[in-house]
């Protein structure tokens, strides 16, 4: 027996980092951003002594899936399937963690509740996000009001129906090593609180457009090349970079911004998705065949 999860991916626009706390739990990051249809499945079957994880059909080691999945039982082989590449700002990272504890607790009989803490207390062990897996685990497009799980977390989700396009601009960003630089993170928290304030009062998706650009060139992660591909779409829609990664979403008029994307990165670094409002699940259907 096996058993199949889906995570979307995860789009962070702006946020700011949680205080160095030594509960895993309480470990998070305020901000805002929205879940994407492209994401991660994973196929599990539980059974042994040790972890066999395959992505994309390679077998691997990978961190934050193994310290997720061990607390949830002692073997058996993961095989993952992603949509969008790693370390882009897509939270592939902490897709995978999820939709394989998702799987393992589908198998052995235990909540979605417990899957959730694993992934994220992987993910925040592992430095490879910090909001990312509470917000798969709901959909949609979300704000994290105060870091780290329930209830200690407070996380607020809206459904919101729009079509969007990924582009990716340039190469990885490792996010471990942005967020282990005290100097950097400081400088995050200072431009990510007063992006969350401007936010706040509205909260609706053109002000999160907004304040997302504001943050990507405040805090410097946002390129020449970069800022002036999204000057270059002002006329067809409107968007900004996706934290932490070289990378750009973009929403408004979608064909015209489809085609754009591609003449400019060339259509293997581009993407067509829209907002998942669902949020991690199990789905009943063949491994990666989609619901």
């Amino acid at each position: 027996m096996s058993s199949t999860s889906f995570s979307p991916g995860h789009v962070t626009g702006f946020f700011v980092p949680s205080e160095n706390l030594s509960d895993m739990e309480k470990i998070g990051s305020r901000g805002a951003g929205f879940c994407t249809k492209l994401g991660v499945y994973s196929e599990v079957e539980v059974g042994g002594t040790g972890w066999d994880i395959y992505v994309n059909d390679e077998k691997t080691s990978f961190m934050v899936v193994e310290k997720a999945v061990c607390s949830l039982a002692s073997g058996g082989e993961i095989r993952i399937k992603t949509e969008l590449p790693f370390s882009q700002g897509f939270g592939m990272s902490g897709a995978c963690a999820l939709s394989s504890a998702m799987s393992i607790c589908q198998e052995v009989g235990l909540d979605k509740s417990k899957a959730v803490r694993a992934a994220h207390v992987a993910e925040v062990f592992c430095r490879t996000g910090l909001g990312d897996v509470l917000a798969q685990s709901v959909g949609g497009f979300e704000t994290r009001i105060k870091p780290g799980l329930p209830p200690d977390g407070k996380i607020i989700s809206k459904r919101e129906d729009r079509d969007l396009v990924i582009g990716i601009t340039g190469s990885r960003l490792v996010t471990p090593d942005i967020l282990s630089d005290p100097s950097v993170s400081e400088w995050i928290k200072l431009v990510g609180e007063d992006c969350m304030d401007d936010f706040l009062p509205k909260s609706d998706f053109e002000t999160f457009c907004e304040q997302s650009k504001r943050f990507a060139l405040e805090t410097r992660f946002m390129r020449t090349d970069i800022e002036d591909i999204l000057s270059g779409v002002d006329d067809m829609g409107t968007g900004s970079m996706s934290m932490i990664g070289n990378s750009i979403f973009l929403v408004g008029k979608t064909d015209l911004l489809y085609d754009h994307l591609i003449e400019v990165l060339g259509p293997e670094k581009v993407y067509l998705t829209s907002i998942d409002n669902k949020g991690a699940r199990i789905v009943d259907s063949s491994f990666c065949q989609g619901e």
